[in-house]
């Protein structure tokens, strides 16, 4: 992993990105010794959490198979907030772009001296994107009381807890009546057990390594703000759908053909962050890098507690033979001896 970055002056061509989609694979727990570690109370075995994606062509990348694509890809090992920080972002410039095709396609909602005085826009785009069931599209409901999301956490204050484990604090530094003990608390990114998923959390460290509360700190998080809902705390950040690196929003507003200037800022960023293994990539970077193979191969092996299973052995072929072989000679064997047995057993009754 510490080789995954390219330390090189010249400058790295990510012009191929722009036909490869970014694909969730799973998430991945390891504990490890906390080297920041310094005061009594501070967390000695802390967890990182991993996230392993592929590079597919996009044009293979299918959201219904779990791996994406089965040729012509990369495998990749990032640290989960790196991953999240860069799906969350070139995510949210695919919605915009999906939202306004669909909003110019299916809505009209331009204001116009033909919508009489009691046109709003805000509730027609609200009505449209609903019906459509784009609930992704809704930024926010023109229904809803301004007043009632007073401890709410907005898109930008969001972003702090997409880049990693961050001490939580209160929109518009509202104080926490239920706070005075001066309790600190951290939001950050967390895997689900089967690690299909990755949710906020609420954490009583600054590791994000213990939990608020047997709820993930979700109980934690609706008593401090009067019954708030942590965000992403019941439906994950991360999807399992093919998410293009060509920056959309720039090539439908009038970006040259450059193909380097398209690529999405994010995915360079989240590639030259993490481990590669590239043995089955085609038409990607001139130079393939394989160094990370074997780690995302031992990921595999850890535990939903995130320890290492010791006890896990890759099967060989050769060897399985072999006991097969002698496994089967000596059930051979044994019932040879037991014919020649009854045999001799026979003959000595003759005798007598």
């Amino acid at each position: 992993m510490a080789s995954a970055r390219r330390l090189d002056d010249g400058e790295q061509d990510f012009s191929w990105m722009s036909k490869f989609s970014l694909k969730f694979q799973g998430c991945h727990r390891i504990r490890t010794w906390n080297l920041n570690a310094e005061d009594q109370d501070d967390v000695k075995i802390e967890t990182k959490r991993l996230v392993r994606f592929r590079l597919c062509p996009t044009n293979k990348c299918t959201q219904r198979a779990s791996g994406g694509c089965t040729k012509g890809y990369g495998d990749y090992i990032a640290n989960v907030n790196a991953y999240v920080k860069a799906y969350m972002e070139v995510q949210r410039k695919q919605d915009e772009y999906d939202c306004e095709t669909y909003l110019y396609n299916h809505c009209d909602c331009e204001d116009g001296d033909d919508k009489g005085d009691d046109f709003d826009e805000e509730i027609c785009k609200y009505q449209c994107y609903s019906k459509g069931r784009r609930y992704s599209c809704i930024d926010n409901n023109p229904y809803y009381d301004d007043n009632q999301d007073q401890y709410d956490l907005d898109d930008r204050t969001l972003e702090q807890y997409f880049e990693g484990c961050s001490q939580y604090e209160p929109p518009n530094n509202r104080r926490l009546e239920e706070d005075e003990d001066g309790e600190k608390y951290y939001i950050g990114a967390y895997c689900a057990d089967q690690g299909g998923q990755i949710y906020l959390g609420m954490f009583t460290d600054d590791t994000c390594t213990n939990f608020a509360d047997k709820n993930a700190g979700r109980t934690t998080y609706k008593m401090l703000t009067g019954g708030g809902e942590l965000p992403y705390s019941d439906y994950s950040m991360v999807r399992s759908n093919c998410v293009s690196c060509s920056d959309q929003n720039y090539r439908n507003e009038g970006g040259n053909d450059d193909e380097e200037e398209r690529i999405s800022e994010q995915c360079q960023e989240v590639y030259q962050a993490s481990g590669k293994c590239e043995s089955h990539m085609e038409n990607g970077p001139s130079d393939l890098n394989e160094k990370a193979c074997y780690y995302i191969e031992g990921i595999k092996v850890i535990k939903k507690d995130g320890i290492i299973d010791t006890s896990y052995t890759r099967p060989n072929k050769v060897a399985s033979f072999f006991i097969f072989l002698f496994s089967v000679s000596f059930v051979l064997l044994g019932a040879f001896i037991y014919y020649l047995r009854m045999k001799m057993g026979m003959k000595i009754n003759l005798n007598t």
